[in-house]
């Protein structure tokens, strides 16, 4: 069989390398609307549940070294004083670049095509996927079909057309700093500094012994004026940032804005299916979450390894079928809790901080 995955980021390659060897993808194509060497991101953290996963997917990879090991989180105030610190069970803060380097490698018995846009779907009689139509012209067919393309998945609107993106409530600076010594005093503790008044923070950890990941979460209905520009990025960031603990003022002066991204961020309501007869919907494309949860990659590891063991014995259209309506009953309740447990810390976030400290932004 030949399986077509449209998106090639973390969903994608990891849905390919998890099918290595299996019937369902004796042949696969990923189809990549970017060009190589487009931007790939910053970073994210890798929980015990995407870690888990990718020892399923590509045990022959150390995950663990790929980046980071963050062991502790410790929530602070804007000046730096100390609201909570917990140790957590042990997950890695990874560059995107050398992680999607990584599942590449994993995925490498895949064909890959890059600037492979989009235009449509073309069906079957009995409604099942015959193929992918990109704007170029071109006709990708393929027996089993996996949508990777994101949030704003293309696939999703076509199929799924009355499942829709919040509105924003919350935007995100992320960004990267050169900064060694700040790295080196980050160690293994993942900090965020939060304005007492709600609705602005600031989270950094070390992603290796030299460089830091950093990102300033603001209300996006409190601050309107925010352009994805690096100019306007870092005079936000500027003026947020007076009188904040030494830590938040050391990743500012140490970043390229120009590597910058304002990220507005956007959840999915639960939808009814995950899957559409032989396609199925994987990560973000499937269920955005919101930050706070920590879970977009993680998620998306974790429906590649179950996708990868529900088609291991698939020898059929009918056995497909059955298998991606599995895999919907299965993560549809993950999805819930990811949608609720969201919104949940989303609200906090916004509220001025009480008695008790902010919550830890990672779930698992």
């Amino acid at each position: 069989m030949r399986s077509v995955i449209i998106g090639g980021g973390v969903a994608g390659c990891a849905v390919a390398a998890a099918l290595r060897g299996s019937n369902v993808a004796s042949e696969s194509v990923i189809l990549e609307r970017r060009l190589p060497g487009a931007p790939n991101g910053m970073g994210f953290i890798l929980m015990p549940n995407g870690i888990q996963a990718l020892e399923s997917i590509a045990p022959e990879f150390d995950w663990r070294s790929a980046g980071q090991t963050i062991d502790h989180v410790s929530l602070r105030s804007r000046s730096g004083a100390i609201f909570a610190e917990t140790p957590i069970e042990s997950a890695v803060c990874v560059s995107r670049e050398r992680f999607l380097e990584m599942l590449r490698a994993a995925a490498n018995q895949t064909q890959f095509i890059d600037g492979a846009s989009m235009a449509g779907l073309d069906q079957h009689a009995d409604k099942s996927t015959r193929a992918v139509r990109l704007q170029d012209g071109s006709v990708i067919e393929g027996d089993v079909f996996f949508a990777c393309d994101g949030a704003r998945s293309r696939t999703r609107e076509i199929l799924f057309p009355e499942a829709k993106l919040s509105d924003v409530a919350v935007q995100e600076i992320v960004s990267v700093a050169d900064a060694p010594a700040l790295a080196r005093s980050l160690g293994t503790t993942f900090r965020k500094f939060h304005d007492e008044e709600g609705g602005l923070a600031v989270g950094m950890l070390a992603e290796s012994a030299t460089r830091v990941v950093w990102f300033m979460q603001f209300d996006a209905a409190r601050w309107t004026n925010v352009a994805s520009n690096p100019e306007s990025m870092q005079r936000f960031m500027f003026e947020r940032i007076r009188g904040w603990a030494p830590e938040v003022l050391e990743a500012f002066h140490h970043t390229d804005f120009s590597m910058s991204h304002l990220w507005p961020t956007r959840d999915l309501p639960p939808m009814a299916a995950l899957a559409h007869r032989n396609l199925a919907l994987v990560g973000d494309a499937a269920h955005a979450c919101l930050p706070f949860t920590s879970q977009g990659a993680n998620g998306a590891l974790v429906d590649a390894a179950l996708l990868a063991k529900l088609l291991a014995e698939s020898q059929s259209a009918q056995d497909i079928n059955a298998a991606f309506t599995r895999y919907s009953a299965i993560r549809r309740p993950h999805h819930q809790r990811m949608f609720d447990e969201g919104r949940r810390l989303r609200a906090q976030f916004l509220a001025p901080i009480g008695r008790s400290a902010p919550c830890i932004p990672l779930v698992a």
